[in-house]
């Protein structure tokens, strides 16, 4: 009786909802489904579960993406879907229109994007709502065979940290062909996919797309998925989806050919800094032996001032001669490379070229370093040894520090440079050398002489030519070359550029370590910069230097720099970046313009 009562009353609800909205309706329908069930008449509440799935599927058919994600949060919707199958095809003939329509929309805009990540994004939002899935994911085999998550999407939304089921792209990917399950947890062909069962998943769609023969290229495949829905993909959607992927591989290969283009126009154009530097660098070599203006560096030294530009004119002249050289300067202002250009302008060029630092040897080793020993000569020779002279022989023997060399070992030294040969520690046969020797110092030779720690003789001999080389901070003309130089040597593949606030910084820092202090301090910078180097990535000490120097009025020299800078940014305003009107403007010629941009860290104006 209750039970009979229950179900007319159910039935009377379900025909009353029949002009209502669709959730009224498919509750109607629920209700009437339970009350049959249990008054035991199972046809009759198969029938109601029925038609509550056709309600839920008609109106399923007619919401946005986002509508049917809303959807799936309704209780009556859930239940829906377990108490009977789908009555209405998810792509039937009603269906299948709209989504080719959609299909084409989405195609539009993937063949458009020109961006990898965006392009990916775009594939993953078309599959998600061609087949109505929960969750959309782009998989990629790496080199390494490892599956690599490229983009995961939710109805336009990003899933960052949620993954797929491993093992179903892996059998898209090893199979090369789509992988369906209308209930994958109770597909025997994923019992062992263990992802499957503990996402709880219940449709599955896996398509690979197809391959390219372009080099380099990886596997790929799109992985849809829905965790409440069985039978959520059918044969329909597996073509729409299969007919993205296809438009999805091409569209890849055109992206992937524009990031190719963009690294190597990127190359050609820092290949086209370089020439440019080396033709700058010719045209100025040029002007030099045409007597327009002092000569540049050369064996890659960086000289822009005057003192360093002079110091290289004396060691062009005396480069091609045999005389010794003395070359003085500070630690760290290049005197090896100073040294090495001298080797490589002098016809000695294609002779050996032998480097030694004097106070890295203990005084008891240092004759043997350079003269050579013959087997037995002392405890430890157990053969025959040529030294650092016999090795240079025809060429250069470069020798640093040469002021820390004991007296003992200054006299034998002056003995070879006088007759020109050698005799090995412990032998008595001599040999004949053809060297010329380089020495270096950052000491006070002549005062050494007077105070008879050096030996006046073998000064003479060594010091026929002279070069000073000038600390930096003599020379802060230099420092905006050898920045850039410091770049390009430790950061060739990187865009890295010094803002005019940190360039100011390192052209006021004294320098006391020279040139090879400069390298260290853009070395750092560029382990802490990304693509400009500012104040807050060079050392205290450097970044203290730009804070303090407004206080520091009677700096001519600095309010000479900032007074030529703002006229120059001036005129650049006034011309609309013109430089040859701007250097007509301020009285100059086009390259003393450039010249001067290029010191005071001017940059060239954007076009």
């Amino acid at each position: 009786g209750d039970e009979a009562g229950a179900c007319e009353a159910a039935t009377r609800a379900a025909g009353k909802a029949e002009g209502a909205g669709w959730e009224a309706r498919l509750r109607a329908q629920l209700a009437l489904a339970d009350a049959l069930e249990r008054a035991g008449r199972g046809e009759e509440a198969a029938a109601a579960s029925t038609r509550a799935r056709a309600v839920l599927d008609a109106a399923a058919a007619t919401l946005s993406p986002a509508g049917r994600a809303r959807l799936r949060a309704v209780p009556a919707y859930r239940r829906a879907l377990a108490v009977a199958p789908a009555s209405v095809p998810v792509a039937g003939p009603n269906v299948e229109p709209p989504r080719w329509r959609a299909l084409a929309r989405h195609a539009k805009r993937i063949v458009r994007e020109p961006r990898l990540g965006r392009l990916r994004e775009a594939v993953i939002d078309a599959a998600i709502e061609l087949a109505d899935a929960e969750r959309g994911f782009w998989v990629e085999r790496a080199v390494d065979g490892r599956l690599k998550v490229r983009a995961a999407r939710a109805f336009g939304a990003d899933l960052r940290g949620e993954r797929p089921s491993a093992s179903v792209a892996a059998r898209a990917l090893d199979g090369g062909r789509p992988l369906v399950s209308v209930d994958a947890l109770e597909d025997e062909r994923l019992d062992a996919a263990r992802s499957v069962h503990a996402m709880a998943l219940r449709s599955v769609l896996a398509v690979p797309l197809p391959a390219t023969p372009r080099p380099g290229a990886r596997e790929s495949a799109l992985v849809l998925d829905d965790r409440l829905r069985p039978g959520a993909f059918d044969d329909a959607i597996l073509r729409l989806v299969q007919d993205l992927a296809e438009i999805a591989a091409g569209a890849l290969e055109r992206a992937e050919a524009v990031r190719a283009q963009r690294r190597e126009a990127r190359r050609l154009a820092r290949e086209t800094r370089r020439l440019t530097a080396r033709v700058e660098s010719a045209e100025e070599e040029l002007s030099a032996l045409r007597g327009e203006r002092p000569g540049p560096a050369f064996g890659g030294i960086v000289a822009e001032s005057e003192p360093m530009r002079r110091a290289l004119r004396l060691v062009e002249r005396v480069a091609g001669s045999d005389a010794p050289v003395l070359v003085r300067g500070e630690s760290g202002t290049g005197k090896e490379l100073v040294a090495r250009a001298v080797h490589q302008a002098s016809p000695r060029r294609d002779g050996p070229y032998v480097s030694e630092n004097v106070s890295a040897i203990p005084d008891s080793l240092l004759e043997s370093a350079l003269f050579g020993h013959v087997r037995g000569a002392f405890t430890g020779a157990d053969r025959a040894k040529r030294g650092l002279f016999a090795l240079a022989d025809g060429g250069s023997l470069f020798l640093d520090e040469i002021g820390e060399m004991s007296e003992s070992m200054q006299a034998k030294l002056l003995r070879v440079l006088q007759d020109g040969s050698l005799r090995p520690v412990g032998g008595e046969a001599t040999t004949e050398v053809d060297v010329r020797v380089i020495a270096a110092t950052h000491r006070d030779l002549e005062r050494m002489v007077d105070e008879g720690r050096f030996r006046r003789d073998l000064f003479y001999r060594i010091a026929v030519v002279q070069v000073e080389l000038p600390p930096l901070r003599d020379r802060p003309d230099d420092v905006t070359p050898l920045v850039a130089a410091f770049l390009e040597r430790h950061a060739a593949e990187r865009r890295v550029r010094v803002d005019r606030a940190a360039m100011s910084a390192l052209r006021a820092f004294a320098w006391p370590g020279n040139v090879r202090e400069l390298e260290n301090e853009i070395r750092r910078a560029l382990v802490l910069a990304d693509e400009v180097i500012g104040l807050e990535h060079l050392s205290p000490k450097v970044r203290g230097v730009a804070e303090q120097a407004p206080a520091d009025a009677m700096d001519l020299k600095g309010q000479v720099d900032a007074l030529e800078r703002r006229l120059i940014v001036q005129a650049l305003e006034q011309t609309g970046g013109n430089q040859t009107r701007a250097a007509e403007v301020l009285g100059l010629s086009r390259y003393g313009l450039q010249k001067m941009m290029k010191r005071l860290a001017v940059p060239k104006p954007s076009r």
